[in-house]
């Protein structure tokens, strides 16, 4: 016996994590979009490279040595008063004291403040070497500019360490590497630019596609029910033509991938007691639009190929929708019987194909609840059992009303209709759960107008157009509703 499971609120685990594979099937499934994203995020890294105005480096490079010393103490000496200044040497160089005059010199139109950020500093570790590097929107600026200040900067060292002395300066700037003028600007990095757009795309489509498949909880896959309930998939009924009814396709395509599928799920159930057969069973869904009703129409046309007389019962005494489905007279039917009204054998009516009965659910009552739940819907119940091979009961959607919970106990369990990216997980979830509260015994889920089905193979005919008349006038004239 099939029970059913309590809700799951993780996407891919019962314990609520992804694992590595649910990853990358997320990855798989959203593939349009993250690869949508990462070149969008390069496309617009790329135009912003192109709004960025272009950007000119120039460096020079200035040692700092003494010019006195004869003995090996007096030189070790002076190379660590050098190492102690180079320091305060490099800050010097963005002062007023050495800007000033090269903005005079070079007659610059800005401020002391704007060109010092424009220029940077630097002393490698462990080195008396000063580099100047000076940043501009032209090249030629740039060298002119970091020419100019380590120039003034060479002089302003030996003015201050000549200041108050008659005696030449101990410390001097020498030049070793002159500014030169760059021949490609070093800003925008376009290529790095495009690289963080189209990495910032990706992530963002990944975080799409993990986030899509945490949120997005309806049904796609098999793997989606068998996180739900332990009950086994009997079957996965194929999306078919639109214009059809499920009725039409089964008749005009015996060797269609529909009737395969409800000839799978009629073996399916012959194989769920081997020791108790099953002869009776309710079909029933989460909720509304489900498929339900085409099932039940469905799964009674293709037992009555091998089961002997068949029996299909609208017992959803809510929202029929059996006698629209088959064309029959829906105003003498199961309410008519329990009501006393009219006789089983005034109320049941032939359809489809040879050895299948349908009993609609006839006028819809003010208390269908109380209906289901009367001894005299037990008794009729028992009583279709005995005169039919198999009988099946459409019923309501679980999760608006209780009517199908009367109804199970009186048969060999229920069948549970999902349609695939329609149910929601926590509903299917909610609907085992409902069935489980009441000791109900699930036979298992149909997975209804499941897209991309495996049966469409060599061994099955197209079923785009029909290959045999109806030999039913009402199934031909059948109508779709909304499925239910």
């Amino acid at each position: 016996m099939h029970g059913a499971t309590g809700p799951s609120t993780g996407r891919l685990t019962r314990g609520g994590l992804m694992n590595i594979h649910d990853y990358i099937g997320a990855i798989r499934k959203n593939w349009i979009v993250i690869t949508a994203l990462t070149l969008l995020g390069a496309g617009a890294g790329y135009g912003y490279a192109q709004t960025m105005p272009d950007m000119y480096r120039s460096t020079a490079q200035a040692y700092a040595s003494t010019v006195t010393g004869e003995t090996t103490g007096e030189l070790v000496q002076g190379s660590s008063l050098v190492q102690g200044l180079v320091q305060s040497y490099a800050t010097m160089a963005t002062t007023d004291y050495v800007l000033g005059p090269v903005i005079d010199d070079l007659d610059l139109d800005t401020s002391v403040k704007d060109l010092a950020s424009a220029v940077s500093v630097d002393t490698p570790l462990n080195t008396v070497v000063i580099e100047i590097s000076v940043v501009s929107g032209d090249a030629s600026e740039a060298q002119e500019i970091a020419s100019a200040v380590t120039r003034r900067l060479a002089e302003a060292v030996a003015e201050i360490s000549t200041r108050g002395v008659e005696t030449d300066s101990p410390v001097e700037l020498t030049i070793i590497s002159p500014a030169t003028a760059p021949v490609a600007p070093f800003s925008p990095d376009t290529r790095m630019i495009v690289a963080i757009g189209a990495a910032i795309g990706l992530l963002l489509g990944l975080a799409w596609g993990v986030l899509r498949e945490l949120i997005d909880t309806r049904i796609r896959t098999q793997k989606d029910i068998e996180l739900v309930t332990d009950s086994p998939i009997l079957a996965e009924i194929g999306r078919g033509p639109r214009d059809r009814s499920l009725a039409q396709i089964i008749s005009t395509n015996p060797n269609g991938a529909t009737a395969e599928s409800f000839r799978s799920l009629c073996m399916s159930l012959a194989f769920a007691d081997v020791d108790k057969p099953v002869s009776a069973v309710v079909v029933t869904s989460a909720m509304p639009g489900e498929g339900k009703s085409s099932v039940s129409v469905g799964l009674a046309l293709a037992l009555a190929e091998s089961m002997g007389r068949v029996l299909l019962v609208d017992a959803d005494l809510r929202k029929p929708s059996v006698a629209d489905y088959t064309g029959l007279d829906g105003t003498v039917g199961l309410t008519s019987v329990l009501l006393g009204g009219s006789t089983i054998e005034e109320a049941v009516q032939p359809w489809g194909t040879r050895g299948l009965d349908v009993l609609t659910a006839g006028t819809v009552p003010p208390n269908p609840n109380q209906l289901l739940a009367s001894d005299t819907m037990r008794a009729t119940l028992a009583e279709l059992k005995k005169r039919y091979d198999f009988v099946v009961i459409d019923t309501s959607p679980l999760i608006p009303v209780t009517d199908p919970l009367w109804l199970v106990h009186e048969t060999d369990g229920a069948i549970v209709v999902a349609r695939s990216k329609k149910t929601k997980r926590p509903q299917l979830s909610k609907a085992m759960a409902t069935l489980g509260s009441v000791g109900a015994r699930v036979l298992g889920v149909v997975t209804n107008d499941v897209t991309g089905h495996e049966r469409l193979t060599y061994y099955t005919e197209s079923e785009k157009a029909p290959t045999r008349r109806v030999a039913d006038p009402r199934v031909a004239a059948s109508s779709r509703p909304d499925d239910v």
